[in-house]
């Protein structure tokens, strides 16, 4: 199993199966696309007809929220 360091000053580790979980049920609220905010950026995340995720940069998200962006 791979393991990823969360902090290399103490130099432990964390395995996969420690890492936090979330449905994506739960971000996209039924929907097929969210704006996913990361510092003051704003990201598009969709589902495609497949099934395939894809995180883009978004142009602007003023005025909408994520439950806007479905």
């Amino acid at each position: 199993m791979r393991t990823l360091p969360i902090n290399t000053k103490s130099n432990t580790e964390m395995t996969e199966s420690q890492l936090p979980f979330i449905d994506l049920k739960t971000i996209m609220a039924n929907g097929k696309r969210v704006i996913l905010k990361h510092g003051e950026k704003p990201y598009l995340l969709s589902i495609t007809r497949r099934g395939k995720l894809i995180l883009t940069a978004a142009d602007d998200c003023k005025g909408s929220t994520p439950s806007q962006a479905t």
